[in-house]
């Protein structure tokens, strides 16, 4: 089993699931992630979904290796992925996804799985249409903790990389980065701010300008851009950061993968207002569409009701 499996598994957990099986009858069983598929074996045969299963992280592992050792290591970490994946899966019944992308990858790991379907990560509107604040000039945002690696490279290489060249364009922009900070050292820059955790971050999502999404690396989807559009807050992203969303470039966000490019596209919101308004009204309903709680919940029980089925044939 992956390191990360074996550090994580409880046989306190192990020994309540047993319990609570031998004690109640249960149409359907769920287990959100791959910490908690590691008990698909206790199931007794009760129709089960496995939520939320990913495997980009480990592709991307191996594909940024940068020596011998650790392309070796990455590989291996892969492998046992794949192994305990194609062994999990024989106690579920469906798997979800979020994303097109990471569907793909599950399919090839185990392809003979027949059920892997797209629930994608969606929010419920509602709890951010009373947000109304005003918009702080030049302001952006970077939301993310640094506890999670992929943030804090992001933000490092924004720093070292595109901050300047926005400054030098417009020097009073100010960057706010929120979130667990973890004491991780970033490069030198003015006109920033470490909020730290922050207990309702919708409002300084709201009243900023622009939310920077410069990721490199990371499955799934970004909560981050599903957030920040639905404040009307406008995202400039990479690529990879946007990966899994069904987005239009210039459309509903701006995409950038070089500092040049990224810097650019930051420059042209602030100093077009009529830009920034289409991206930011196009962004909110596009959550409206296809990431509102509404939109998405018949999809995740239409499967609910299809795999609790199983047990009654």
């Amino acid at each position: 089993k992956p390191r990360s499996v074996l550090d994580s598994y409880s046989p306190e957990m192990a020994a309540k699931i047993e319990q609570l099986i031998a004690e109640n009858k249960f149409d359907l069983i769920i287990a959100s992630q791959i910490g908690s598929a590691g008990y698909g074996s206790l199931f007794q045969n009760i129709p089960a979904i496995f939520e939320e299963a990913e495997m980009g992280i480990y592709y991307e592992q191996l594909g940024q290796a940068n020596s011998v050792k650790s392309r070796l290591r990455y590989k291996l970490t892969l492998a046992k992925q794949e192994r305990y994946l194609r062994d999990v899966l024989q106690y579920f019944d469906a798997c979800t996804v979020v994303s097109q992308p990471e569907q793909a990858l599950v399919k090839t790991a185990v392809p003979h799985y027949p059920n892997v379907e797209i629930i994608p990560n969606c929010m419920n509107l509602a709890d951010y249409e009373q947000i109304r604040v005003e918009k702080r000039p030049n302001s952006l945002i970077f939301t993310g903790s640094f506890t999670y690696h992929v943030n804090h490279e992001a933000m490092v290489w924004y720093l070292r990389e595109v901050n300047g060249l926005v400054q030098a364009q417009i020097p009073d922009v100010h960057l706010s980065i929120t979130g667990d900070h973890a004491n991780m050292p970033l490069p030198p820059a003015s006109n920033i701010t470490l909020t730290g955790f922050v207990d309702d971050i919708r409002s300084l999502i709201a009243s900023s300008c622009i939310s920077l999404v410069p990721i490199f690396m990371g499955g799934g989807t970004r909560l981050k851009i599903l957030e920040a559009m639905a404040l009307r807050t406008a995202v400039v992203a990479t690529s990879k950061g946007a990966e899994g969303l069904d987005v239009v470039d210039g459309k509903h966000l701006l995409l950038a993968d070089t500092p040049q490019e990224f810097a650019q596209a930051v420059l042209r919101l602030l100093h077009d207002p009529d830009l920034y308004k289409q991206i930011a009204d196009s962004g909110y309903q596009l959550i409206k569409q296809k990431y509102d709680w509404p939109s998405v919940t018949p999809q995740f029980l239409n499967l609910v009701e299809r795999t609790a089925e199983v047990g009654k044939v």
